[in-house]
C-alpha cells in the first residue's frame, strides 16, 4: 500500500501500519493521531466516553488485537528530496518523529556502558542522501540554522559528551582537530575538558592518517577520541567548478572503514560513531530558487528577515532562517554550494554507528 492509499484509509478506519517510518505521518493530507500500542488504542475506543474525532494509526502489531483493525504495510520513503515540501511546515512533528542532535549524546552514551573504546568523527559538511547506502546510517535531523557553530555545538552537548562519558568510565581522552583550541573558540568548546587535544596538519595530502597512525599504536581500553574531519563543506567554497562530490564521499567512506578496522584489531568492544554538522544544498543540482532580498543565502543574524522562514536562537544570537528554495543572494563565482538554512539537504545528516561487540 502506498501512503495515498493509507490516507484513505485512515478516513474509514482506525489503522495498525507496519514498515512506516514516522516521518512519513507529515506527508498525511490530515493528520492522523499516533498511539504507542495497540492496547491503548482500543481501550480509547472502547471507553464509555465518546471517541474522538480524529483520524487513529498505530504502528504496534499487538496479535491481541489485530483481527479488530486492518493491518497494512506501507510503502513510503520519507528521506528524499520531496521531504522539503512538509520539512518546513511540519518541523515540530518531524522533530519529535526521528532523531535529532540533542539525543545524540545521549544514544552514544547509553551505548558506551558496554564498551571499552569509542570514537566519534564530526564531519563538516554531510548530507543523509551522500551515504544513506552506507551500513549502520540513519538519519538525523540538524538544528537550524544549518552551520557549523550550531551545528557540533549541538552535538557535543552541555556538559560535554566527554565529560559524560568520563563518568561513565572512559578515564582516557583524547582528541584531534584542525586547529589549536587557543586559536579557535569553537575548537575550544568543542574539546573542552580533553586536555590532550592533538592539532592535525592540514597541509598534508592524509592528514586523517595522522589520527589512524596514532591508534594503531595505542592500546585503546577506556579511551573516547574525538575527531574533527573536513567532508564537503571544504569543497562548497573555493571552486569555480563542480567538484567530484562521489570520489570525496567515497573517500571519506574508506577513512571510517580503515578507523574501523584498527578498532576491531583491539579485541574488545568497541564503536565508532560519525555525525555531520550540517548537509549542502549544491549548485549543479538545479534548485528552482525563489529569490528574496537577504544578504545571506539561506541565513542572516538577526531576529526577522524577508521570506518565508522562521527565528532561531542560539547561544544568545537570534538567526532568521529560510524556507526551500529560497536564496537570499547570486551564487558567488567561486561558490558550488550553501548552507544555513532548513532543507532535506541540509537539515537531513547522517548518524553512523559501527561496532564490534
Amino acid at each position: 500500500m502506498d501512503l495515498l492509499a493509507l490516507d484513505r484509509l485512515l478516513d474509514q478506519t482506525p489503522v495498525v501500519a507496519t514498515n512506516l517510518h514516522p516521518v512519513s505521518l507529515a506527508f498525511l493530507r490530515t493528520p492522523a493521531r499516533l498511539y504507542p500500542s495497540l492496547e491503548e488504542l482500543a481501550r480509547v475506543l472502547d471507553a464509555p466516553a465518546p471517541t474522538p474525532a480524529e483520524r487513529l494509526l498505530t504502528f504496534d502489531a499487538d496479535p491481541r488485537y489485530t483481527l479488530r483493525f486492518p493491518t497494512v504495510a506501507v510503502e513510503h520513503d520519507p528521506f528524499t528530496p520531496d521531504l522539503n515540501r512538509v520539512l518546513f511546515t511540519h518541523r515540530d512533528l518531524i522533530a519529535a518523529s526521528m532523531l535529532t542532535y540533542a539525543q545524540v549524546a545521549e544514544r552514544i552514551i547509553r551505548e558506551a556502558r558496554r564498551l571499552e573504546t569509542v570514537v566519534l568523527i564530526l564531519l563538516d559538511g554531510l548530507s543523509y542522501a551522500d551515504c544513506r547506502n552506507w551500513p549502520g546510517v540513519e538519519p538525523c535531523l540538524a538544528p537550524s540554522p544549518t552551520i557549523t557553530r550550531v551545528g557540533f555545538p549541538s552535538i557535543i552537548g552541555r556538559p560535554p559528551l566527554a565529560a559524560r562519558l568520563f563518568n561513565v568510565g572512559f578515564s582516557r581522552r583524547v582528541g584531534f582537530t584542525y586547529w589549536e583550541r587557543s586559536d579557535e573558540p569553537l575548537t575550544n568548546r568543542l574539546f573542552q575538558t580533553i586536555a590532550d587535544t592533538r592539532r592535525l596538519d592540514a597541509t598534508k595530502p592524509k592528514a586523517f592518517d595522522q589520527v589512524v597512525n596514532w591508534m594503531s599504536a595505542q592500546d585503546l581500553r577506556h579511551t573516547y577520541i574525538q575527531i574533527v574531519r573536513s567532508a564537503l563543506d571544504d569543497f562548497a567554497e573555493g571552486h569555480r567548478t563542480n567538484i567530484p562530490r562521489q570520489a570525496i564521499v567515497q573517500a571519506i567512506r574508506n577513512d571510517l572503514e580503515t578507523m574501523f578496522g584498527i578498532l576491531r584489531q583491539q579485541g574488545r568492544p568497541v564503536a565508532l560513531f560519525g555525525i555531520a554538522d550540517h548537509g549542502i544544498l549544491w549548485k549543479e543540482d538545479n534548485h528552482d530558487w525563489e529569490r528574496v532580498p537577504m544578504t545571506g543565502a539561506r541565513y542572516v543574524e538577526g531576529v526577522a528577515g524577508p521570506g518565508r522562514g522562521c527565528r532561531v536562537d542560539f547561544d544568545g544570537c537570534a538567526y532568521w532562517v529560510l524556507d526551500y528554495p529560497q536564496m537570499g543572494r547570486a551564487w558567488r563565482a567561486n561558490e558550488q554550494g550553501v548552507h544555513g538554512g532548513i532543507s532535506f539537504e541540509e537539515s537531513i545528516v547522517p548518524f553512523i554507528h559501527w561496532e564490534v561487540r
